[in-house]
């Protein structure tokens, strides 16, 4: 996907330096969130130009194929997600272009069935999410704060403090740690600026900044 409402999909392969295009989405969009659970990828709500969508497609890459699951109770774009205790949460998001969501929604794969779980404490959208642990940790949407989700408690607490306000940033777990990455701040420039957050301690630092500033971008840990 991506703007301006691409169907196509590309996956790198590392060992050989390569990006292979692979089977398109059913549905093109932008603005959306991907995750993997239980060993394929899903694709969660975003823009069509026109509407928010509550469009979910779930990838095998055994088959090339994507299909699409159960929609999301509330479309939205811009959400946080990802994957913990078997289960997907999309968290927050955009519903229109004027209001943000509060609402965190859980994803079944054995049912293919949505439930709403605990509001996370600020409504945002541009946001972005990591499991660690069994937990989930939520960074941007131009707030400082640092929030963590139990899912098996359905309880939010705040957990730390980020140095600035950005939103749309990168996020990645490597080696036990939480690492937010780039993003936009409040004046809207990209920034280069690389965090690690240990939740072992409670600490954050500021780590070596990226060749360049980048927002709107996503993360993974090879």
């Amino acid at each position: 996907g991506g703007r301006i409402n691409s169907r196509d999909v590309w996956i790198y392969n590392s060992q050989l330096n390569i990006w292979i295009r692979v089977a398109s989405l059913n549905k093109g969009r932008w603005r959306h969130k991907m995750a993997v659970l239980l060993g394929k990828v899903y694709v969660v709500g975003g823009y069509d130009g026109q509407n928010r969508l509550s469009s979910v497609e779930c990838y095998d890459s055994f088959s090339n194929r994507w299909t699409e699951v159960a929609p999301l109770k509330e479309a939205v774009s811009s959400p946080a997600v990802t994957s913990c205790v078997g289960k997907l949460f999309v968290i927050g998001g955009g519903p229109d272009d004027n209001t943000c969501s509060d609402k965190v929604q859980s994803y079944d794969p054995d049912t293919n069935s949505w439930l709403l779980r605990a509001t996370i404490p600020i409504a945002k959208r541009c946001i972005t999410a990591v499991s660690l642990n069994n937990l989930i940790y939520v960074a941007g949407g131009l707030t400082k704060a640092i929030y963590c989700y139990d899912p098996v408690e359905d309880y939010w607490m705040h957990v730390q403090n980020t140095f600035s306000r950005q939103e749309n940033c990168g996020m990645s777990v490597c080696n036990g740690k939480i690492y937010i990455l780039g993003g936009r701040r409040e004046n809207g420039e990209a920034t280069d600026t690389i965090l690690c957050y240990d939740p072992a301690t409670g600490i954050i630092t500021g780590v070596a900044a990226m060749p360049r500033p980048v927002s709107y971008h996503g993360c993974v840990t090879i």
